[in-house]
């Protein structure tokens, strides 16, 4: 691409109001930088249920961060930058058709501003300008009850807002998962302990006598008051007349026109995301990040026009680079067209109904996690089943088929596939990797007591004993639905983590072994495995190889899963 073509895209894009990666970060850590000052704001409030002395002491080690000179030089920084940044966001928006939670930051964003007003007047106005006291028990006598209403909005609106950016900004890091119940549990509980504290510390300010502030205080606040709520004021209304202007200048601007395949052309303004063009035209496209740029769901491949369209950077191209995607290919929500192009989405939404919530919907239909896979296999079943007659296979594998369930479900797994001389089993209810682990491991020792009990059942009627081997791994595994969204549909569990187990299983004949466990799965479960023999088992054509501890007999295993967890996981620890 000459020099040339790369400065007409890079002034096609400035004109389109491109969201570029440095306003991005510097928008997401100032959300940051403000959501720590909101929490410990409502955790200092929550220490009134103990009294307003203990809210006082706590807000002078709060003070130490917060008006202190960096604290307020960062902070005041992070509400300059958080709230251009993301008002200019909200300006290069194309369509107001989104996700319920979406418009919720939206509107609370915006709602801040207006109830905040009064709180910081009576506080860090009063305080800094013109001397008055601003302790806890001081405020809290002028406030109440008066402003409790307003006070409480104001927890839930900021709270709430804080709490879904956090979410969206940090949902893709590979720890989130494991901190995501504890989270929503804190997200629940911290306002509420904030709310039941000021209630608390409020009742007893008002019981309490405070020296009431001056005239010349009062009077100053006031003043200082009106010039913030006109200022307040002014920039609402200059930015929704911001926002019409723009509105007026897309509807009597340029337009182009993108071709979806199979879904045919829209016209859209010029400048408008090829996301933002599919929601305004009802096109099913997913995007599980809303449009933030922070995953692949919502990429689409440039079938025509790509010279129209200005080069990846930033975010978007380290994405485009994780999953090796080809030049043609593009995320939706960052590429804003200035001509014509023909694209073609990728990752169509699943299911035959498309709801308003596309992206919430795209969530539902996969997840990754760790989980541990349980593969298990009939040694020699063809000649178990030569010369018998149908009813007799049939009884043999409903026997076997139930009773492997009941071993599976007892510890909290679940059949992924059941075939006629095997079983997939995948054990991921717990979040905790160890407890997936030792699950697997002790259903495979009840499945061993199982054959145990067949052949014993059918001694006189099956021509050789029931054997089988189990190959076990622990690892990450993609959970899809399977079906249309209307007729049946299963979870079906994919990924590397399934063709180790199946390749451990397959290896426990070369190795003589009824089981094969992964050192992944004996690390995590804990159990002391140091009675057994450490193998190397090959995989994908000897190109690459896994640890494995083959496990002889169904009595060996007894042994391991009977072993103290504690203790084989300070004994990996000292190792």
């Amino acid at each position: 691409m000459t020099s040339t073509t790369q400065d007409d895209q890079k002034h096609a894009s400035l004109r389109t109001g491109r969201d570029y990666p440095w306003g991005c970060l510097a928008r997401q850590w100032s959300g940051f930088l403000l959501f720590a000052f909101v929490l410990t704001h409502l955790l200092n409030h929550a220490v009134g249920i103990f009294g307003i002395e203990a809210m006082q002491y706590v807000q002078q080690w709060r003070w130490l961060i917060w008006q202190s000179w960096p604290g307020s030089v960062l902070f005041y920084a992070a509400v300059v930058v958080h709230m251009f940044l993301s008002g200019y966001r909200i300006a290069l928006r194309r369509t107001w058709r989104m996700p319920p939670d979406e418009m919720w930051q939206i509107v609370s964003g915006l709602t801040i501003p207006l109830l905040a007003v009064g709180h910081v007047l009576q506080t860090r106005v009063a305080g800094s300008m013109f001397g008055a006291d601003i302790s806890y028990g001081s405020v809290l006598f002028l406030m109440w009850p008066a402003v409790v209403f307003s006070q409480t909005m104001l927890i839930v609106v900021a709270w709430s807002h804080g709490v879904i950016g956090l979410h969206h900004a940090l949902r893709y890091q590979p720890w989130y998962r494991h901190w995501r119940i504890p989270g929503y549990i804190l997200a629940v509980l911290i306002p509420c302990l904030a709310f039941a504290g000021f209630v608390s510390a409020g009742r007893e300010a008002s019981k309490l006598t405070f020296e009431p502030r001056t005239q010349e205080q009062a009077a100053g606040v006031e003043e200082v008051g009106m010039v913030v709520r006109s200022g307040v004021a002014g920039f609402a209304v200059a930015f929704v007349g911001l926002m019409g202007l723009l509105y007026l200048r897309r509807r009597v601007g340029s337009t182009i026109t993108i071709t979806y395949r199979g879904y045919g052309p829209v016209e859209v303004p010029a400048g408008t995301s090829v996301l933002e063009a599919s929601r305004t035209h009802h096109i099913p496209h997913p995007s599980s990040c809303r449009g933030r740029g922070r995953c692949a769901t919502c990429r689409v491949q440039i079938l025509a026009g790509e010279g129209n369209v200005a080069e990846p950077f930033g975010a978007e191209s380290a994405i485009l680079n994780s999953i090796a995607a080809p030049p043609s290919v593009r995320l939706a929500c960052q590429v804003r067209p200035s001509s014509d192009i023909s694209v073609r989405v990728l990752m169509p939404v699943l299911g035959r109904h498309v709801t308003s919530d596309q992206d919430a919907e795209a969530l539902e239909w996969a997840m990754e996690r760790d989980a541990a896979v349980l593969v298990l296999d009939l040694r020699a079943f063809a000649t178990l089943t030569q010369n018998r007659l149908p009813y007799e296979i049939a009884v043999l594998v409903n026997r076997f088929s139930n009773e492997m369930c009941q071993a599976v479900e007892s510890h909290d797994g679940r059949i992924d596939v059941m075939y006629g001389d095997g079983l997939t089993a995948v054990f991921d209810q717990s979040e905790h990797r160890a407890v997936n682990a030792r699950s697997a491991l002790r259903a495979a020792q009840d499945m061993g007591r199982v054959l145990e009990m067949l052949n014993a059942e059918m001694r006189g009627v099956l021509p050789i004993p029931i054997r089988a081997g189990i190959g076990i791994h622990t690892g990450r595994v993609v959970l899809a639905r399977i079906g249309d969204g209307i007729h049946q549909q299963e979870i079906r569990a994919i990924g590397d983590t399934l063709s180790v187990a199946a390749a451990l299983e397959s290896a426990s004949k070369d190795f003589i072994a009824d089981c094969m466990v992964s050192k992944e799965t004996a690390d995590a479960s804990g159990f002391n495995f140091s009675g057994m023999v450490l193998r190397e088992v090959m995989l994908d054509g000897g190109h690459t190889s896994i640890q494995a501890y083959a496990i002889p007999d169904a009595g060996r295993l007894e042994q391991v899963t009977s072993s103290s967890p504690v203790l084989g996981t300070l004994k990996l620890a000292g190792a």
